[in-house]
């Protein structure tokens, strides 16, 4: 379920939007929040019709609780690159929002790669376990030659923007080893932001805040978005940390749907299945 109809306005919105930011820094945050109420909207149409067609609802919004370990795979971009969006497939190089809660054909879930061999995920390791100056890392050069090249890779604009990135990341590590994992609502509570100011609505919170995967064919569980988190979490030895799910595969999806009509019970299923965080409530 794409909806490129609806791409067009939204990509003059977003320009327009950047470009009146450019001129009034002062407007950020009520930017922010508008762009964050036309982005719930959008997901809300979007569940509407997939609830039209399938049995099985999608929710994007809801919080499930996963071992780190065991998301592997990614389809998401890798490295720092001029355009982060080359290696991600079609339906996902719009903002969370433009698919959150749908179900796609296709074969997107097909090109994969670990998410350990991630830019991000290296430098993390070679920072917080091998001893590694940030400097020295394969993320940090990447992100600086992108600046250069007139790129805002990482949320960074500039050499100092880099620097206070990197602090910021520490201070998000030291925090959830000493803490633990927190949710973005949990974080709103709290003045002490580690990584970004806190998310205000249901939205920034969840589709937009959190680690995100996507569902595929056979159910394999892959990561989209929150490539800091999600490393930070693996490092640290998180025994399960909340994610969300953007999207789902049809073939998924079609699975889902013979089990929430009662036509599979949990006997006809293997294991693996039966414990499936996409299933499980269905099953019950």
């Amino acid at each position: 379920m794409c909806h490129s109809q609806y791409y067009l306005p939204l990509e003059w919105v977003r320009t327009a939007a950047a470009e009146l930011l450019a001129s009034y820094p002062a407007l950020e945050s009520p930017l922010l929040r508008l762009r964050d109420l036309a982005a719930g909207g959008f997901v809300a149409a979007t569940r509407l019709r997939t609830h039209r067609r399938y049995s099985a609802s999608t929710n994007p919004y809801r919080l499930y609780w996963i071992d780190p370990q065991r998301i592997t795979d990614s389809i998401s971009w890798q490295e720092i690159t001029g355009d982060w969006t080359e290696t991600i497939p079609a339906p996902f190089k719009g903002p969370n929002y433009y698919f959150a809660g749908g179900v796609l054909d296709g074969e997107w879930d097909r090109e994969r790669r670990p998410f350990a061999e991630s830019v991000v995920y290296r430098s993390f390791r070679a920072h917080f376990e091998g001893g590694q100056r940030w400097v020295e890392t394969d993320l940090y050069k990447q992100t600086l030659t992108a600046i250069d090249d007139g790129g805002s890779p990482w949320g960074c604009s500039s050499s100092a923007d880099l620097e206070s990135r990197c602090q910021e990341i520490d201070h998000l590590y030291a925090t959830v080893e000493a803490e633990g994992y927190r949710t973005q609502s949990e974080i709103a509570d709290h003045d002490d932001q580690p990584l970004e100011a806190a998310r205000t609505n249901r939205y920034a919170q969840t589709v937009d805040g959190e680690i995100a995967l996507v569902v595929g064919h056979d159910g394999e569980l892959l990561f989209y978005d929150g490539r800091n988190r999600l490393a930070i979490a693996k490092l640290v030895g998180c025994k399960a940390v909340p994610v969300v799910i953007l999207a789902r595969h049809s073939q998924w999806q079609a699975l889902r749907d013979v089990v929430a009509s009662g036509e599979l019970t949990p006997k006809d299923l293997d294991d693996e299945l039966q414990t499936h965080p996409d299933l499980v409530d269905l099953l019950r």
